[in-house]
């Protein structure tokens, strides 16, 4: 795969995670108790993917994926100091999902 591929993959699965993450702030941002912010989170999910404890694994996942294309593509000529942030952010969100696993 080319390294400009490799790049938008990796933005696009680091977004996808972000995007995430900003729905869960905007849930939690209500004075609701812990399990009705949950249901108001899971419901935009489908049925199928309503476990947080899957969802949290899938994040990794994604965020392992990211951070790897990420480090494939520091070593192309435009693309170093973008990939290296990308690189430490993924695995750095990676890390805080799996925290949050405990």
């Amino acid at each position: 795969m080319k390294l400009k591929t490799k790049f938008i993959i990796a933005t696009l699965l680091l977004s996808i995670f972000i995007v995430n993450m900003i729905w869960w702030f905007r849930v939690t941002d209500s004075d609701s108790s812990f399990e009705i912010i949950k249901q108001n989170y899971l419901s935009v999910f489908p049925g199928f993917l309503q476990n947080p404890l899957l969802l949290t694994a899938i994040a990794i996942i994604i965020l392992v994926i990211s951070g790897v294309f990420f480090v494939q593509t520091r070593h192309g000529n435009g693309l170093k100091k973008v990939s290296t942030v990308g690189f430490c952010l993924s695995f750095a969100l990676a890390f805080w999902q799996l925290f949050s696993l405990m």
